[in-house]
């Protein structure tokens, strides 16, 4: 019996030394740390934690913090309220249901964007989960602005604003797609 106990206490204990992100130095990285400095990580994303969503095209991270930033969505923006009431309404469902309980989301700037500016526009991406168990996809990723975008919360402002010709591509088929569908701001009671 004494050894069953033993075997469930590791088996408490190992998830949390597996999963523990840490920086160069061996540090644990968390809220603490995404408070205190700018996090960037391999990619050139800002890892950082979502506080407060301002619908339809708006995210203020690591709120009352030195690196406070509103990021904007790059190259796509939504109506407001009086515009779009309807879909200004599901923008906000969208964005509290996907982005608001994420601890940590990634944020591609712009090409030369200043990250000390208060404000950052950006490619937002959160981490995929799996449809049934809701668990983390290993190296999978959600593009924000596109997943918004294909479901017409919001509508291409300049494709310009992206670096990459297969992004815009994959942009414009996603805007395209809502169109086709008639979702969002392409339907007849936006």
């Amino acid at each position: 019996m004494k050894r069953l106990w033993i075997i469930i206490g590791f088996a408490l204990l190992l998830p949390g030394c597996v999963s523990q992100t840490v920086d160069s130095e061996g540090n644990p990285i968390g809220k603490t740390k995404l408070s205190d400095e700018l996090v960037i990580d391999s990619a050139g994303r800002v890892i950082a934690r979502p506080t407060h969503i301002y619908a339809p095209d708006r995210i203020v991270v690591n709120g009352d913090t030195p690196t406070e930033r509103e990021i904007r969505l790059l190259g796509v923006e939504g109506l407001s309220e009086d515009e779009a009431p309807i879909t200004y309404q599901k923008s906000q469902e969208w964005l509290h249901n996907y982005v608001a309980g994420e601890d940590e989301i990634y944020i591609k700037p712009a090409i030369n964007a200043d990250l000390d500016a208060d404000i950052i526009y950006g490619i937002v991406y959160l981490r995929a989960r799996d449809k049934k168990t809701g668990e983390p996809i290993p190296g999978g990723y959600v593009n924000v602005n596109m997943a918004m975008l294909s479901v017409g919360l919001v509508k291409i402002r300049d494709l310009r604003e992206f670096e990459d010709e297969g992004l815009r591509q994959r942009m414009q088929e996603a805007q395209d797609m809502a169109k086709r569908e008639k979702e969002g701001l392409w339907s007849k009671t936006r």
